[in-house]
């Protein structure tokens, strides 16, 4: 294996607010508290505190939640450690999306676990990583399917509500379906095993998925969080107290908001209330309807006074939505790093004031490793043909043309027929009008005329060259096709399971030296 680095901005697949954020821009920075550098997490750390009193709730609640697995005695020593008070946490998290989802997901876990090591080491007290599982999202469609080897596999047996509840109905007969995609690789036994193991029917998606990544992670330490618990939820009460009565989560964003868009879209819109309600079957907005609050889909309606003492009863009965919920973590975890895409990134720039205005510390804010696999054969293709790894993220249809271009055999470009067209035309033109000025329009007439029939010989003459050189433009859109499957990066789309049936459930462990959260390039590795 072997890895080459480019930058961001060179792929072209990234937007202005990464771009901006790698680059330590200052605009950017008035957002963001601390840099995405060791320094950064330097500062964040000596400015955290976490209580006993929730330190010691966070650890009843994870060892509550951790108590149905075998547990990996790495992770059973981060367990131990997060009791110290000194004991801090990088986290990142995503969706209980099926199988892990797409490449990027264990990316940014693999990012946490390398983070938590260099932050062990630079701080000189011990961080642990942390996953974790957005357990009470209700998007379905987000979490549903796979793409392994190419072929979608999906889970129709899916309900309603809060994603982590809901029972795998059906999921067997989808173990299945991926199993025979598997390919014979050493460890497609293995994989297949575990899949069998974790997602059975009697489980729901959230207890599945804590079981596969644990599976999969957990000899390398990674702690897993279920934020759908009582006890964690109790702690995050008086900040579901504070955005009912006082709003503050549409106040501060909305005065972020104004100042982002002067330079980038804003990603994520604040609502007066930021809240789901859950119920079984239903996460639904909670709205103000006069002077009453309204759950959405035929839940409840509350008074405000009554409202406010069920959501101190039950808190666990409220859900914060995209914006609340990375307030929520830093509420529960002693937290001083948060790794996310890109997306991640341009709704966190929208938080700075709410975590001032309800007192909360706001981590660094690291973006995930992007990386994409690349065949040796297929990169040696590449380079003969005279493209560097930078072409590999341009046009493909312009790159083809210039191939074709290139190649051929004979010339495909009539630039220098246009100059002495252009000449003649000009020639005439000034006889014409020496003779008669309305003659003058004709002849540019008949020039535009002929200019239109070079174009069109000359996009003749390159198809003819892309027809010589068809062997060559088939191994570029093989080469394309397996780095941007469908158009997307890999890590967007395909899925772990094949690579970890050729390389066994430990095969992830050679990216963590690879995959750097702290060094800031695109990672392009050559697989022989």
């Amino acid at each position: 294996m072997h890895e080459h680095r480019l930058s961001y901005a060179a792929t072209g697949r990234f937007s202005p607010v990464v771009l901006d954020h790698l680059a330590n821009d200052p605009f950017l920075r008035a957002f963001l508290e601390w840099p995405p550098t060791v320094e950064g997490l330097r500062t964040a750390a000596a400015g955290r505190t976490f209580s006993l009193g929730a330190r010691g709730v966070l650890c009843t609640a994870l060892e509550e939640q951790h108590a149905g697995l075998e547990l990996h005695p790495a992770v059973r020593a981060n367990l131990d450690l997060l009791r110290k008070e000194n004991c801090l946490t990088v986290t990142t998290g995503h969706q209980l999306c099926l199988f892990t989802g797409p490449l990027y997901v264990p990316y940014k876990i693999l990012n946490a676990i390398r983070l938590a090591r260099q932050a062990t080491e630079a701080l000189e007290q011990p961080v642990v990583p942390v996953f974790w599982m957005a357990s009470e999202d209700h998007d379905v469609a987000e979490v549903d399917h796979a793409f392994i080897n190419g072929e979608k596999v999906q889970w129709t047996g899916a309900s309603t509500g809060a994603v982590g509840r809901m029972p795998l109905t059906g999921i067997r007969a989808v173990v299945e379906q991926a199993v025979g995609l598997l390919g014979d690789g050493p460890s497609a036994g293995e994989i297949a095993s575990a899949l069998r193991t974790c997602y059975t029917e009697d489980r729901t998606l959230a207890e599945a998925t804590r079981r596969f990544v644990h599976e999969l992670f957990g000899h390398l330490g990674l702690v897993i969080v279920d934020g759908d618990d009582p006890a964690l939820k109790r702690l995050f009460a008086p900040v579901i107290l504070e955005e009912l009565v006082n709003q503050v989560t549409e106040r501060t964003v909305r005065y972020a908001d104004e100042r982002i868009k002067e330079r980038y879209a804003v990603q994520a819109h604040a609502r007066e209330i930021n809240l789901f309600h859950l119920r079984p079957g239903h996460r639904s907005r909670i709205t103000r309807d006069r002077d009453h609050y309204l759950v959405q889909d035929g839940g409840p309606r509350w008074t405000l006074d009554e409202l406010l003492i069920e959501a101190q009863v039950r808190p666990q009965d409220f859900s914060p939505n995209v914006l609340l919920r990375p307030v929520y973590q830093e509420t529960v975890l002693p937290n001083i790093a948060y790794i996310g895409g890109g997306g991640e990134l341009a709704y966190w720039i929208q938080l700075r004031w709410l975590f001032q205005g309800l007192r909360v510390p706001m981590p660094v804010v690291i973006l995930r490793t992007s990386a994409a696999d690349i065949s040796s054969k297929h990169l040696r293709q590449w380079e003969e043909l005279g493209l560097t790894r930078t072409d590999l993220f341009a046009p493909l249809d312009v790159l083809k043309a210039r191939v074709a271009r290139e190649r051929s055999s004979f010339s495909t470009s009539l630039e220098d027929e246009r100059q002495r067209l252009a000449t003649i035309y000009r020639e005439l033109a000034d006889r014409a009008a020496s003779i008669d000025l309305s003659l003058r329009g004709a002849v540019e007439a008949q020039r535009v005329r002929a200019m239109r029939g070079t174009d069109r010989l000359e996009q003749g003459l390159l198809r003819a060259a892309k027809r010589e050189q068809e062997t060559a433009l088939r191994r570029m859109d093989a080469v394309h096709a397996a780095l941007f499957p469908n158009g997307e990066l890999q890590e967007r789309r395909d899925n772990i399971l094949p690579l970890l049936a050729n390389k066994g459930k430990h095969g992830w462990d050679r990216l963590i030296d690879v995959l750097d959260p702290l060094r800031h390039e695109f990672t392009l590795i050559e697989e022989q």
